[in-house]
This record gives structure tokens, sequence and C-alpha cells, in this order.
């Protein structure tokens, strides 16, 4: 449990340098390459309106948006439309998914199509989730990087600012900040905000990959570091969400997650033990403690409870740091975050558990549901669509699918 709290210090640490370093750094670069950006759809996203507001009014002259929707009869198509018809935008373009070869995720498909007929100026892709809403200067920032001919991948950061206070928006807000801090750590991308130079898109090893595989994101560090190229991550392009969830939800999206990493970062045995270890470590601790103190051996429970102390102070402390400096940044923009439930860190121990949980499901999970649609996952690169429709709503999918026996997340 020590090392497990110093080697989280030493990464948050690291972190929080990122943050304090770049966060209000201003834009004094000439580095305005054209930028196509891709925006994947399937099904109406809560915050879709808001992300679309965001995308099309970018401080930023040369960039097209391809919007991408999964089905002619996805109520999303509709309801595009009809933004674009009262905010229209001379650069975005709306196609629907036009191939489903059945063997990889919908969203790689969706990229995939995107990156097809691209103008030959365009120097860089981005491209974002429908849950994003990027401010004025999400663009320049998020692409800033790629100025360095040495940088292949420029990758934004997620982060939740939980509204409520429910077990389930709770313990994702815990999650993902120590989520983020091993991210930042051992180069693992996030999809949800992200931008790419012409030598990664255009490598032919981009496209097969993707063809194959069930997320785009995890793997890309591997495809940089072939091409002799960096991903880095880029502070001012953290995107913040603040939708709610259950505890449910909240645990299929951790699973999810680590599917992902299980499947395509090279480091998943550690990232799983390191995960196991502790959870382990923190149960064997908190039987012992009671124990220790019926038999009167107030040493011992002494012991453990500053080990115990010192663990939870250390994994607060960063996040709190951390969570603070992104409120700055977050405030720099000219928006305001709803100050952490006080009740926050009260699910401490509980989220180290359900992460537990998740990493037993995602290393025996084969069959993904997401948005009703079904995946089989044998391995990284043996991916196939078992159950596919246009998207409804999630109450009309369910029924149907309770049919369908296997282990779904």
């Amino acid at each position: 449990m020590l090392f497990f709290a110093v080697m989280y210090l030493y990464w948050g640490l690291g972190c929080i340098k990122l943050y304090k370093g770049n966060r209000f750094h201003e834009d004094d670069s000439d580095y305005h390459p054209i930028v196509a950006v891709i925006l994947p759809l399937r099904g109406n996203d809560p915050f879709l309106v808001d992300c679309l507001n965001g995308l099309l009014n970018q401080d930023y002259l040369k960039y097209d948006v391809k919007i991408i929707v999964d089905h002619a009869d996805d109520p999303v198509l509709k309801i595009v439309n009809q933004y674009l018809l009262k905010h229209n935008h001379p650069h975005c373009q709306v196609n629907v998914l036009e191939s489903r070869t059945g063997i990889c995720g919908l969203k790689n498909a969706s990229l995939i199509q995107g990156l097809q007929d691209l103008d030959d100026e365009v120097e860089v892709i981005a491209w974002l989730d429908a849950d994003v809403i990027p401010h004025r200067t999400w663009l320049q920032e998020l692409i800033k990087p790629l100025q360095d001919k040495k940088v292949g991948v420029a990758s934004g950061i997620r982060w939740y600012a939980p509204r409520h206070s429910n077990a389930g928006t709770l313990v994702r807000y815990m999650w993902n900040a120590a989520a983020v801090i091993q991210m930042m750590a051992m180069d693992i991308a996030w999809g949800g905000s992200i931008a790419m130079s012409r030598q990664v898109f255009q490598n032919p090893l981009l496209h097969e990959s993707w063809s194959t595989m069930m997320w785009e994101d995890t793997y890309l560090k591997k495809l940089v570091s072939n091409l002799n190229l960096e991903l880095v991550f880029v502070p001012s392009a953290t995107m913040v969400n603040e939708e709610s969830t259950s505890l449910k939800s909240c645990f299929h999206f951790i699973t999810r997650q680590l599917m992902n990493v299980r499947f395509y970062h090279s480091h998943w045995w550690f990232i799983a033990g390191l995960g196991l270890f502790s959870t382990i470590a923190q149960f064997t601790l908190m039987v012992l403690l009671p124990l220790y103190m019926v038999q009167g051996n107030l040493f011992g429970a002494g012991m453990i409870a500053v080990v115990l102390l010192f663990v939870s102070t250390s994994i607060v402390s960063i996040v709190c740091r951390i969570d603070s400096l992104i409120r700055q940044l977050v405030r720099a923009r000219g928006e305001e975050l709803k100050r952490l439930p006080f009740s926050t860190f009260s699910v401490l121990w509980l989220t180290l558990f359900v992460y537990c949980a998740a990493l037993f499901a995602a290393m025996r999970t084969r069959n993904i549901l997401w948005r009703g649609v079904i995946y089989n996952a044998v391995s990284p690169f043996q991916v196939q669509i078992e159950h596919y429709e246009p998207f409804q709503h999630s109450g009309e999918i369910v029924e149907e699918l309770e049919v369908v026996k296997s282990s779904i997340v």
C-alpha cells in the first residue's frame, strides 16, 4: 500500500507540474494548419447541441467538420440537420456511415470514413466525442504541440465535475481522477478529444489497425512509437463532463475502459496487478485493524491506521490539487464549475473495490453492449458485431436485449 501511495504521489506531482506549466499560456505561435475535425455520432447525447455550438464556433479559421452519423434512421441525423439549418457552417459536412464491416467498433468505422477523401491541404485531423463541449480555443490549443515534428499525437484529458452526490457519480469521479494520473504517466491517449499529424493519419498501419479494432485511442502510443514520434497530453484541452451516472453504469464504464487497456496497452498486466494488489492489501489491513484492537495489539493497530491514513491522504491531496488547477483553467475560459459535493472523498475505498471488480470483469468479458450494439471481442484484432440495429431510445433496446445470455458490459 505504501508503494502504491508513493507511486501515485510521484505520478500525481508530474501531472500537477504539467498543468502548472501550461494552463494559462497565450497562443503566440503562427502554426495554423488546415484541420479536419471528425464527429462520429450514434444516438442523441444530452450535450450534443452544446458540442455542436462549441465545435462550429471555434476561434480558428482553417478547419472543416465532418459529422458521420451511424445510420440514416438514427434520430440524431434529423437533430443535426435541423441544427445546421439554424446555425449554418460553411465547411461542415454531414454524412451517413456507408460501410459496417462488422469486424471493428462503429466509431472506428466512422473515423476511417472521415479519413477518406481528405483534401491534400489537410495537415492535421482531430476528433471528439459528442459529450465533449469544446471551448472556443479548443482546436488551436489541441493541435499546438503538433508543430513539433517529433510529436505525432496530441491528446486532451477527460475530467468529471460531479453535480450530484449519488454513489455512481462520485465513484466515477474518483476512479477517473486516479486514472488520469495513470494515463498521463503511461501514455494512454483519450479518444474523446485528440489530434494527429499527417505523418500518422496517412500511415497505412493506422487504417489497417482501426479496421479490426474495438477502440481507436490506446493503441496510438504503439503506433506513434513505431514511427519514432511522440504522444503528448494537452492540459489546456482538458474537457470537463458534469453528467451524473448510476453505480451500475459507472461499473460498466470502468470495465470498458479497462478492456481497452487490456487489449491495446503493453503494460496491462502491470496496471491490473497494481490494482488487484492495492485492493487486496487494503482489504487485509482493514480486516487486521479491528482484529488487532480487539486483541489489544495497539502498536500493530496504530501502524495499520497510519498506513491507511497516509494512503488516503496522499490520494486525496493529489486529486484535490489537480481538481483545483482544472477549475482555475476552466474559470480562465469564462466558465464556472459547481463545487465538489462534500461527500466526494467518502467513496475512496468503495472506488477501489469497484475498480477491482471491474478489473476481474475486464479480464473475462468478451461481449460488450454499447448503445444497443453487441460486440464479441475475442482478442485485440478479432472483433465481431453480433447484434446491430439503428439507434433507438435505451428503453426500447433493453427489452429486446434481455434475451441475450452473455457477459455484457
